[in-house]
C-alpha cells in the first residue's frame, strides 16, 4: 500500500493530467455513486489497466493483467453466477481463509456483502479489467453450465428409453430439445472465447471426450455420455444439412453461429469409428473474422515487400505451400481482400469454401456432380476473370490448366502441400507439368509454418549452452527466451501463434535453371545468392527477438527435414 493518494499516483506515473483529474473529481461530486476510478475509466483518458494499476498500488491489492486463470474450477461454485454477472466479479481462490475475488471497483460495498452472504467466507480483492472478468465469467461458469446441460440431456435420454424402448430413434426426434441446443451453443461459444480453431467430439467405449485445439495443441474440455453424444451428433447434422440417417460414411457440412456480434463460420466433418461417429468442428470466424494484413500474419517487412510484388503482377501463378493447418487459407484470403476491388473480377473454386467474401465469386467443388477443380477451372476461365483462386492443386490436370491460365493473362493463386518453396518446383514437375511451363507461369512461391508465440508475461531469458547454439546453427547467439508458464497463458508458456515464411521470387536466372531441369539444391543455391531468407533463418530471427523458442525452432526444422 502506498502512502501517496490515488490522484498523486496517477499524476506521478503520467496516466492523467491535472486538468483531467480535476474534471474527474467534479464529475464524482455530481455523481457520488461513481468512484473516481470509475469516472476516469468512463472518461477514457488512459487505458483501464493504468487506472487499476494506480488503484492497486494505493490500496495494496494484487493486480491481474491479461487473462484470468483459475487453478481450482470448483471455487466458481462458491459464488452463484447471478451474483458474478450482477457485479462483474469472479472468485479466484481461497487465500488465508478468505475468498479472493477479482473486481474492477473495490469500493462497491454491495460486492462484499453479497459474496459473503453466498459463500459464508470473508472476502479479499484482486483488481482486473472489466473485459478480463467478463471473459472469465463466460469461460468458467459456462464449464459448470455445460456439465449441467449434459446431465440434463442424459436424464432426458434415460426417461426416453424407459418410455419408448427405442433409444436412438427417440433421441433423434427430441434432438431439438433445449438442453442439447444449449450444450452445442456452449461448446461453440467456449471455443470462440478460448480462441480454439477446432472442436473434437471423440466417442470411446463408455465415454465421449470433447477436446479443443488451442495454439496448435488439443486440450480436453469435458466428457459426456454416449447417449448425449448421439443427440449432439444428430443436432450437428441437422444444422449442417447432413443426412441424419446416414451413419456409415464420412459426411461434411457447415453452419453459421453468431456470438457477440461476430458470425462464426463452422465447418463440420463426421467420421464413423468403432464406437460411433466422431465429429470435428472447425471454427473459421476466430481466425478469419476480421480483415488483417500480411504484417499481422507474422510476415517481416522484407517478405511483405517481396510477396506483394508477385501478387500485384497482372498475370502469373502465386503458390502458398505448407502442411495442413499452417495458415495457407488465411494468407490467401488476406491477399484476396487486398485485390478485391470493384474494377477486378475475382473468382475462386474451393473445397470447401472457408470464408464467404462480398465481391468475390466463390464456387464449391462437387465431385459427385462432376464439378472438380479442373472442370470448374475450365468454366471459370470462360467467365472473364482477372484473378482466380484455386483452393488446392491436387493433380496434373488442375496444375496444367492453372499454368496455362496464367500465361493467357490471369493472376492465379493456389496452395500446394510441400515442405519448402524450392521443393515446390520439383513437386509440380513430378505431377507432370513441363519444366518450361513452370518457369514461364510461376511468379513466386510462399512457404509457411505456424509457430507458438512466447507468453510476454512469463518468458525467461537464459544463457544458451554450446549444444543449443549448435542446434540453432548460430554460435553468435548467446541467450534466448524460454517458456515458463503463468496464469495469463494457462501455464503453457505460450500465448497465440504467428506464421514464419520464406518467399521465393522467380527471376530470369531462376526460370532458366528450371527450364534446364536444375535440381532443388541448385535452385536453393541460386536463392541464397539472391539474398532470400529461408524459413529456418526466419525462425532464428524471431528467437533473437524473443517471440518464439528453441523448441519451436526444433519442431519446425524437424518437419521440414
Amino acid at each position: 500500500m502506498s502512502t501517496l493518494k490515488f490522484g498523486q499516483i496517477l499524476l506521478q506515473k503520467g496516466y492523467v493530467t491535472p486538468d483531467q483529474l480535476r474534471k474527474a473529481r467534479d464529475i464524482n461530486r455530481e455523481n457520488p455513486r461513481m468512484s473516481i476510478s470509475e469516472v476516469l475509466i468512463s472518461m477514457n483518458v488512459t487505458p483501464e489497466i493504468n487506472i487499476l494499476s494506480a488503484l492497486a498500488e494505493r490500496m495494496g491489492y494484487p493486480l491481474i493483467e491479461g487473462n484470468i486463470f483459475i487453478e481450482d474450477a470448483d471455487i466458481i461454485k462458491m459464488v452463484p453466477e447471478k451474483i458474478a454477472r450482477k457485479h462483474n466479479i469472479i472468485p479466484l481462490k481461497m487465500d488465508k481463509g478468505r475468498l479472493l475475488v477479482a473486481v474492477r471497483d473495490p469500493t462497491n460495498m454491495e460486492v462484499e456483502l453479497d459474496v459473503k452472504a453466498a459463500s459464508g467466507k470473508d472476502v479479499a480483492y484482486a483488481l482486473a479489467t472489466a473485459d478480463s472478468i467478463k471473459n472469465a465469467i463466460e469461460k468458467y461458469y459456462a464449464n459448470i453450465t455445460a456439465q449441467k446441460i449434459a446431465e440434463g440431456v442424459d436424464s432426458e435420454a434415460e426417461d426416453l428409453e424407459k418410455q419408448q424402448q427405442q433409444q436412438a430413434a427417440e433421441l433423434d426426434s427430441r434432438v431439438d430439445s433445449a438442453p442439447i441446443v444449449k450444450l452445442l451453443n456452449t461448446l461453440v461459444e467456449q471455443a470462440y472465447l478460448r480462441k480454439a480453431s477446432d472442436i473434437h467430439v471423440e466417442p470411446f467405449k463408455d465415454v465421449v471426450i470433447i477436446r479443443m485445439r488451442m495454439d496448435g495443441d488439443l486440450v480436453e474440455y469435458m466428457r459426456i455420455t454416449p447417449s448425449t453424444h448421439r443427440s449432439l451428433i444428430t443436432r450437428l447434422k441437422i444444422l449442417s444439412n447432413m443426412n441424419i440417417a446416414e451413419k456409415r460414411i464420412p459426411l461434411d457440412g457447415r453452419f453459421d453461429y453468431t456470438f457477440e456480434g461476430t458470425t462464426i463460420d463452422i465447418r463440420v466433418s463426421t467420421l464413423p469409428t468403432a464406437y460411433g461417429e466422431k465429429a470435428v468442428l472447425r471454427l473459421l470466424g476466430t481466425a478469419l473474422g476480421k480483415e488483417i494484413g500480411l504484417h499481422e500474419l507474422g510476415m517481416t517487412d522484407e517478405n511483405v515487400q517481396k510477396f506483394e510484388h508477385v501478387c500485384n503482377a497482372p498475370n502469373g501463378v502465386v503458390l502458398v505451400t505448407g502442411p495442413t493447418g499452417s495458415g495457407k487459407s488465411t494468407t490467401l484470403y488476406t491477399v484476396l481482400s487486398k485485390l478485391n476491388k470493384p474494377t477486378v473480377n475475382i473468382t475462386t473454386i474451393e473445397d470447401p469454401i472457408e470464408k464467404r467474401v462480398m465481391g468475390i465469386n466463390q464456387v464449391q467443388v462437387n465431385e459427385k456432380a462432376g464439378l472438380t477443380f479442373a472442370a470448374g477451372l475450365r468454366s471459370i476461365l470462360r467467365q472473364d476473370p482477372d484473378v482466380v483462386m484455386i483452393g488446392e492443386i491436387r493433380d496434373y490436370e488442375t496444375a496444367e490448366i492453372t499454368m496455362r491460365a496464367s500465361i493467357t493473362g490471369h493472376l492465379v493463386l493456389s496452395t500446394l502441400h510441400t515442405n519448402d518453396s524450392c521443393a515446390t518446383v520439383a513437386r509440380l514437375i513430378d505431377m507432370g507439368v513441363a519444366p518450361y511451363l513452370v518457369a514461364a507461369a510461376v511468379n513466386g512461391i510462399l512457404a509457411q509454418r505456424l509457430v507458438k508465440r512466447l507468453c510476454p508475461k512469463c518468458k525467461k531469458l537464459e544463457v544458451l549452452t554450446a549444444e543449443q547454439r549448435n542446434i540453432l546453427g548460430d554460435k553468435k547467439m548467446e541467450s534466448a527466451y524460454f517458456p515458463v508458464g503463468c496464469s495469463a497463458c494457462n501455464f503453457t508458456g505460450y500465448s497465440g501463434r504467428f506464421a514464419v515464411h520464406e518467399v521465393l521470387v522467380f527471376d530470369s536466372e531462376m526460370r532458366a535453371l528450371i527450364t534446364k531441369g536444375a535440381s532443388t539444391e541448385q535452385l536453393r543455391e541460386h536463392a541464397v545468392k539472391t539474398g532470400m531468407e529461408f524459413m529456418d533463418q526466419n525462425v532464428r530471427k524471431r528467437i533473437a527477438l524473443g517471440e518464439t523458442s528453441l523448441e519451436e525452432y526444433v519442431r519446425i526444422i524437424f518437419t521440414m527435414a
